[in-house]
């Protein structure tokens, strides 16, 4: 696999390492970040190209007041990407470190798998959408995201 990423996102933060763990035992990590929407789809992973950090991510941002981390990976997937899913399955925790100040931060991932994509519609984030088997160079990928990619392709 041949992509261009630096060993951090351009927030500063660094892969530290993907703990699994189920929904019923989410709320044991403390306070957690921003959510992760995993999809996979003919074999491939979902990835938006954001046009304000000019790298491909997979779907993913903050929560909002009174938002569940579900319902935060649900809304985000479908304001970076324009699917909808039936359902998304919690698989885990992203850990990272900011290299700056040293902080972590845990951010859920959660997955689904469907048959075909819906239709993208550009936004003032994401230009473009692509599914991709981690093998086709399409240029700059997220280091994190890329991390958590290779995660649930086994590759890890």
């Amino acid at each position: 696999m041949k992509v261009d990423y630096e060993s951090r996102d351009p927030n500063g933060y660094e892969f530290v390492d993907f703990i699994y763990v189920t929904e019923e035992k989410l709320e044991d990590f403390g306070t957690l970040s921003g959510s992760f929407a995993v999809i996979k789809c003919k074999g491939k992973f979902l990835m938006c190209f954001n046009s304000l950090r000019r790298q491909w991510e997979l779907p993913a941002g903050k929560r909002e007041t009174g938002e569940t981390p579900k319902e935060c990976a649900i809304r985000e997937l479908y304001e970076e990407t324009g699917q909808t899913v039936k359902e998304l399955s919690l698989l885990g925790l992203v850990n990272s470190k900011h290299v700056g100040n040293g902080s972590f931060k845990r951010n859920p991932v959660y997955f689904s798998e469907v048959v075909q994509l819906q239709p993208f519609v550009e936004n003032d984030e994401t230009t473009m959408i692509m599914l991709w088997d981690m093998e086709e160079q399409i240029g700059r990928v997220d280091a994190v995201d890329l991390k958590i990619v290779e995660c649930m392709a086994g590759r890890r």
